[in-house]
């Protein structure tokens, strides 16, 4: 889910109408790291010893639904901000897109960030057929990086894409920079894919460009993916998923309401995913230090995180297949409560019942009180009456 829902809800109803790819001969979603984290959301990690650099980041992306167009389609656009820059230091009044020493440039994690991201990439076979990039200093900043994490992975790969600086794409309505986004718009839809080469065409540009062009808001380093054959319609987005709202352009969003419930349902919905996928690594990362679980009775002691992780083990010897599925979320006041069904298959012992065989599906609620980006505390309701109904 992204940090603007309201800006996404066009690329979530619209995943059912996907084209059909330009040139996919070779494309097999199976060759990516792709894991999926909630209903639309999915994250694409780095291929084992792709490179000699610890990377610990992965890329994520949205609709899960849309991926093979976002990444397999020569045709397509990624329209791209920015890596991370130094936002204590604002850029001069007036000043060239070329004087570094007096504009914001990019921050050293966001070097970081940017070489991660290009290794990420090309870890997952994402490359540009073509780049084109702003004049600017942090664009510049943003491409070299890019490039150095692409190497990381295949020196090749980066020697073998097509550069090229345009200052139609420099910051819009600033001293040199674009007086609209007409040659950005022009520039996109032109696009049908290079004859020689595969992948997307990449434009590291700006946020106003960008916003004033699709009206969406882009975190920094983030990249949009355009459709040329569609008026341009944004198919949906990649980022790091260690990037965040920055204060220049996301100052409206920090510690409101609507981020703070968007934070913690994805955390709930990451959770019951990870415990669907056996990802107990994940579902722990999610759980504050202390967190800690009530159980059904009163009568009976709270649960750490050993003692759960151990309860869910004892319903993964009756019914190794079980799922929980999310029928519905509500958000009041950091808490966010869950109204769910477990299914599985009785294939093994469970509350001292032997397998039947059976297929069951019992109704579950749960409560999950969220503080600082944690999941602190939960409450968890599984309808066990039923269940053992169904099995005795």
């Amino acid at each position: 889910m992204s940090i603007l829902p309201k800006l996404f809800v066009g690329i979530i109803s619209m995943t059912i109408a996907l084209t059909t790819p330009v040139s996919a001969q070779d494309a097999n979603i199976d060759d990516l790291e792709v894991r999926q984290v909630t209903t639309h959301m999915g994250e694409m990690d780095m291929a084992i010893e792709s490179t000699n650099r610890e990377v610990n980041d992965s890329i994520r992306f949205e609709p899960y639904q849309g991926l093979f167009d976002m990444v397999f389609r020569r045709d397509v656009v990624y329209l791209m901000r920015h890596g991370p820059t130094d936002w204590s230091k604002r850029d001069e009044p007036d000043v060239a897109p070329t004087d570094c020493d007096n504009q914001r440039i990019m921050s050293e994690q966001g070097r970081v960030d940017m070489r991660n991201l290009g290794s990420l990439l090309a870890s997952n076979r994402i490359v540009p057929a073509q780049i084109v990039v702003s004049e600017w200093c942090r664009n510049q900043q943003t491409l070299e990086e890019l490039l150095k994490g692409y190497s990381d992975v295949d020196a090749e790969i980066a020697d073998a894409i097509p550069v090229e600086t345009d200052p139609s794409l420099n910051l819009l309505l600033s001293l040199q920079g674009a007086p609209s986004t007409n040659v950005l718009q022009d520039r996109i839809s032109s696009w049908k894919g290079d004859p020689n080469r595969t992948g997307p065409l990449l434009i590291v540009s700006h946020y106003t460009n960008i916003e004033e062009l699709t009206q969406f808001k882009v975190f920094e380093g983030e990249i949009l993916v355009l459709d040329p054959k569609r008026n341009n319609r944004v198919l949906g987005y990649l980022r790091l998923a260690s990037a965040a709202p920055d204060v220049g352009h996301f100052a409206d969003v920090f510690d409101s309401p609507l981020q703070r419930e968007e934070i913690a349902l994805d955390m709930v919905e990451r959770y019951y995913l990870g415990l669907n996928n056996r990802e107990f690594s994940v579902v722990d990362g999610l759980l504050s230090e202390n967190w800690y679980t009530h159980t059904q009775s009163q009568d009976e002691v709270a649960q750490d995180t050993s003692g759960f992780f151990d309860e869910i083990q004892s319903y993964l010897e009756g019914m190794p297949d079980a799922q929980f599925q999310i029928n519905s979320l509500h958000y009041a006041d950091d808490v966010v409560t869950v109204v769910g069904r477990v299914t599985g298959t009785h294939t093994g012992p469970l509350f001292g019942v032997a397998a039947t065989g059976r297929k069951v599906s019992f109704g579950a609620i749960a409560v999950h009180k969220v503080r600082d980006n944690e999941i602190v505390e939960s409450w968890q309701m599984p309808d066990r009456l039923s269940l053992l109904r169904q099995i005795r």
